[in-house]
């Protein structure tokens, strides 16, 4: 057991003999104190100490009194705790690798998740040419429009990738087009 564990023990049994001495306070006060009690209030506070000390009453008060405090408790537990409510996301389908372990086909989010969204081609492109993947990189560049393989930023991209699958002439004229439009900028 750790320290930790040590003094939420401690806490928790000084919480409930909190608890007990607060409820024998008020119970034993009501029942020697109510004829100090001026006027129609101590005389219901007598009352109702002899109701709750018949036989059967006094049994079924402290069930009340029981559940109301557990009840109060476990209400502001929730209240600083928060919500209990979790958000559960799976992986599943035909996607999903053979050898994957149950484990590490789910997740639990204490909030909600963001909405996924796809990345641009450009993105998409780059990451895959970060990892290796230069198959995936070459379908992403494929995919994009005439005006997006002309921009500086994707013909870099391209560069970089001609020159990571060893096709030296196309980066040589990749290079080329690339002086031409920084040209064009300036």
């Amino acid at each position: 057991m750790t320290r930790t564990d040590d003094d939420n023990r401690v806490k928790q049994v000084a919480v409930g003999v909190g608890i007990l001495a607060v409820l024998a306070l008020i119970v034993c006060g009501s029942l020697v104190g109510w004829r100090y009690l001026p006027g129609l209030f101590g005389e219901w506070i007598g009352m109702m100490a002899g109701v709750m000390t018949t036989p059967f009453f006094l049994e079924t008060s402290f069930v009340i009194i029981g559940l109301t405090v557990v009840l109060a408790i476990n209400h502001w537990r929730q209240k600083r705790a928060g919500d209990e409510f979790m958000y559960l996301e799976q992986i599943e389908g035909a996607d999903v690798p053979a050898g994957l372990p149950g484990h590490a086909k789910w997740t639990v989010y204490r909030a909600e998740p963001l909405e996924g969204e796809i990345p641009p081609l450009q993105a998409q492109a780059e990451g895959a040419l970060a990892i290796g993947d230069h198959e995936a990189a070459t379908e992403c560049i494929a995919a994009m429009s005439e005006a997006e393989l002309k921009r500086p930023e994707t013909l870099r991209l391209r560069l970089e990738l001609a020159k990571a699958t060893g096709r030296e002439d196309l980066v040589d004229r990749l290079e080329n087009v690339l002086r031409m439009v920084k040209a064009e900028i300036l």
